[in-house]
């Protein structure tokens, strides 16, 4: 099954590896989202989101992760910022650390579309969960 991706990340170079990433695997990537405003447009047609903690508007991700999960959407933190989230975000899987090789970001993907499948799936090495 094709799921649909949200990818919250202002540096448009990461966000286009993870883009890429996603593609392989044979998804979808609804939008690629710098801030807050842009990544709650996309509510309604995204079924995975991966975000990152400081973005365009500040350090907007751990909010925006948690409304996104309130909408029944998988949330996994991707941030050089792990620290931040450390206590855990309300409804967020957990967090990774950038940089995200190949097979990691591989890894990560899959280990959502378990989740949103209602299987435990395989975590990878690097994320930490936060339940």
């Amino acid at each position: 099954m094709e799921y649909r991706f949200l990818i919250v990340e202002d540096s448009l170079l990461v966000a286009m590896d993870i883009e890429e990433a996603v593609q392989r695997c044979g998804h979808d990537v609804v939008g690629i989202a710098p801030d807050m405003k842009v990544a709650l447009n996309y509510t309604r047609e995204t079924d995975i989101a991966f975000v990152d903690v400081r973005l365009a508007d500040g350090e907007t991700g751990p909010e925006i992760a948690r409304v996104l999960a309130e909408y029944g959407i998988v949330v996994i933190m991707i941030t050089g910022n792990p620290g931040v989230v450390a206590s855990g975000v309300n409804g967020v899987l957990g967090v990774m650390a950038k940089p995200l090789t190949d097979q990691a970001s591989m890894d990560l993907i899959q280990f959502a579309v378990d989740r949103k499948n209602g299987k435990p799936g395989i975590p990878p090495a690097r994320l930490r969960l936060f339940h």
